[in-house]
């Protein structure tokens, strides 16, 4: 049973890397998409944990060499599913009759997710209850069954590392994971030989298929979402797919819109920012180049343009596909081209730039929010040259900002400002920022004569435009709603933006979620009050408070996962390509901890100090976020194995106390990490800070003292 559990959790880590990046092409690139699916991940992965404690002994042999009925089964079906879902995946478009390209509804969307995630989710938490059990029949114990199910998504977590890291496509991964099931179910089944022949088969036709057919079915799986498409690439960051209809390419970067080569994007953020400055020599464009803002850009006739991009398949497959002028503008002598990661690029550089110009998505994720944070404007404001600015452009909304827009916006705005003493913001269904350090020309007629002294030609900006962005009354109303609005500044250890920005996402299918939302980020203390009231309650109930205990624990090492994440991601910019290794260490965690767990079991007040010692590390979490180093892979891998060892051993602690209730456990741990998935990533990080929401986490588990 030792290699059926470690083969769980290497598949668990495995197909989830899969599955996410999956939905998140299919939805757009949402974070959100990611959030749902992480928490509908484990919540399956209970239900089915649950399930699995039912069904075990019903059929089979418990206590003998052979595994039961149920658990050869499963892993014959687990091997038929991962491939199917994603084929389901990009398919769920057209199940679902939407219109390409639009929204579909959100119901829809969680329902797609749910659908998508359900086999796999649930076969995994039963396989997991089956072949624990087993294992204690057999002389081992739930806590030494869950610490080699951790093992196992260690070396999942380097699997998936190495599969991102070699531009695998997520089919041809999928197929290989499947493989790899089949071969395992193929050494369980020696003794049945209708089992050791369908297994055979499975694996040798997951084989063909992944030497001979992977890149063929997933090219073609991938039209149907993408109808038009040239080409598509995996990278560590994300997939890249580029599509053509009529003459006009566009790049989509997850699923979601990058850039159109027809677009008049470039023409605004370049010239409106550029026309600011009297004489643009030096300028630094942090993303956008495949876009067409270098060509526009060289219109001003600079020296030197140094291009900061992350991905270097971006550059590739711009090369091979976009139009003569584009491919032509990466080649100028005059653009320096780095791959790197523009944060990273910033402490690098002893340059200084009279114009910075950040073409970088909206921030509704914690890799784009890095962009817009006051940390990062300090970052620009030191790199500028006398006289220099900043400028980026923002979507929103030329008529008219909802209350949440207007959060957002303003957030960005007070971050800022409190870096640049001057800022313009000009109207349009996207926003573009000025800042600068001096006076900023509100004259239209000072870029207007630039413009025609500098010969510049574009399809959109143009003399009358100009005076038209300058001129017309929602400049000034703009500033007067940035003014007013009340909105926390976006920072890099309180990314209040992404969360505002998600909630902008999604008040296109709810309206009132951004009254809600704001009204929620206040009850976060009461709500503490309250969970402490329910372990008092409970500290009577043995196996309930037990329970309780391990969904605590789950809870608050999601909260600390995810943060310990999106500030590793926003000291190095690197989350995408290294997220294998730091969930690596997590489960490396959750691999040592039964040794912790059992130690607190037969320790007088055990389980009482392991506590208080995973309530005092989640309140020491709080200084780590201001610490510099957190930029570091070592201190990123080794934060998250502490409080891995901390969540495990405290659920090998209860399932020594609380004999025979390890599947009901193993479903609390899940549902409890589902809930901090979504909780903390959605309301306790953006709304309270990272540090505060660590010391938040930390006295629950004080409070939850009560239940060891």
């Amino acid at each position: 049973m030792r290699v059926v559990l470690i083969f769980i959790g290497f598949a668990s880590i495995l197909g989830q890397v899969v599955l996410l990046r999956e939905l998140a092409v299919a939805f757009f690139g949402s974070e959100l998409i990611y959030l749902l699916a992480i928490a509908l991940w484990l919540i399956w992965a209970g239900l089915g944990a649950l399930i699995g404690r039912c069904t075990f002994g019903m059929s089979g042999r418990t206590h003998g060499c052979a595994p039961t009925t149920h658990l050869l089964a499963s892993i014959g079906v687990l091997g038929l599913v991962l491939p199917l879902e994603v084929v389901f995946v990009r398919g769920i478009r057209i199940i679902f009759g939407a219109t390409p390209g639009a929204f579909m509804p959100f119901e829809q969307q969680v329902a797609a997710i749910a659908l998508a995630l359900a086999p796999a989710g649930l076969l995994l938490g039963f396989l997991f209850v089956q072949a624990a059990r087993q294992y204690v029949t057999r002389g081992g114990s739930f806590a030494r069954a869950y610490g080699l199910e951790s093992l196992g998504g260690v070396f999942g977590g380097l699997a998936s590392t190495f599969v991102l890291a070699g531009h695998v496509p997520a089919f041809a991964t999928a197929i290989l994971c499947s493989s790899i099931t089949f071969v395992v179910g193929l050494l369980l089944s020696l003794r049945s030989p209708i089992a050791r022949l369908l297994f055979g088969l499975g694996t040798l036709a997951s084989l063909g298929m992944l030497i001979v057919a992977a890149g063929r079915l997933d090219h073609a799986t991938l039209r149907w979402q993408f109808p038009g498409l040239l080409d598509s690439r995996d990278s560590p960051y994300g997939r890249l797919t580029l599509t053509e209809h009529g003459g006009q390419i566009a790049l989509l970067e997850n699923g979601a819109l990058s850039l159109e080569t027809q677009a008049t994007a470039p023409e605004e953020l370049a010239h409106l920012a550029l026309l600011q400055h009297e004489a643009p020599k030096r300028i630094l464009l942090l993303g956008g180049g495949a876009t067409g803002i270098l060509r526009e850009i060289m219109k001003h006739q600079p020296e030197q343009i140094d291009y900061v991009e992350l991905d270097a398949s971006l550059i590739d497959l711009a090369r091979r596909h976009m139009p003569q002028e584009i491919r032509s503008s990466l080649a100028v002598p005059s653009v320096h081209l780095v791959i790197s990661d523009g944060r990273k690029f910033f402490r690098k550089t002893s340059e200084r730039y009279d114009v910075i110009l950040v073409d970088m998505p909206e921030p509704t994720s914690g890799q784009a929010n890095r962009y817009y944070t006051r940390e990062f404007f300090e970052e620009c404001a030191r790199k500028l040259r006398a006289g220099g600015l900043v400028a980026f452009r923002l979507p929103s909304a030329e008529q008219y900002w909802t209350a949440g827009l207007a959060r957002r916006n303003t957030s960005i705005y007070r971050a800022l400002r409190s870096a640049f003493p001057h800022v313009v913001v000009l109207p349009g269904n996207a926003n573009v920022f000025l800042a600068s350090r001096e006076l900023l020309a509100r004259d239209p007629q000072i870029s207007s004569n630039r413009y025609v002294s500098r010969n510049i030609e574009a399809r959109l900006i143009h003399p009358l435009y100009i005076h038209y962005l300058y001129t017309n009354d929602r400049f000034a109303e703009i500033e007067r709603i940035l003014v007013k609005t009340n909105a926390p500044t976006n920072s890099d250890i309180r990314p209040i933006c992404y969360q505002l920005t998600l909630v902008v996402w999604l008040s296109r299918f709810y309206r009132g979620v951004a009254d809600f939302q704001a009204a929620f980020g206040t009850w976060t203390w009461e709500i503490l009050i309250l969970l402490g009231a329910c372990a008092w309650i409970l500290r009577r109930r043995e196996v309930a408070k037990k329970i309780a205990l391990v969904a605590m624990a789950g809870f608050a090492g999601m909260v600390i996962e995810f943060a310990v994440l999106l500030r590793f991601q926003t000291a190095s910019g690197i989350l995408f390509r290294d997220i294998g290794l730091l969930l690596a260490g997590f489960m490396a965690g959750l691999a040592v901890s039964p040794v912790v767990g059992r130690w607190a079991a037969r320790t007088a007040r055990g389980g009482v100090i392991l506590t208080l010692f995973f309530a005092l590390f989640c309140s020491l979490s709080a200084l780590l976020f201001h610490w510099e180093g957190m930029r570091s892979i070592f201190v990123g891998v080794g934060w998250l194995f502490l409080t891995g060892c901390g969540v495990g051993a405290i659920f090998c602690y209860a399932t020594e106390k609380t004999e025979g209730k390890g599947g009901v456990l193993y479903a609390a741990d899940l549902l409890g990490g589902s809930l901090g998935a979504l909780v903390g990533s959605l309301i306790l990080l953006p709304s309270l800070g990272l540090d505060i929401s660590a010391l938040w986490v930390g006295v629950m588990a004080l409070l939850a003292m009560v239940l060891a």
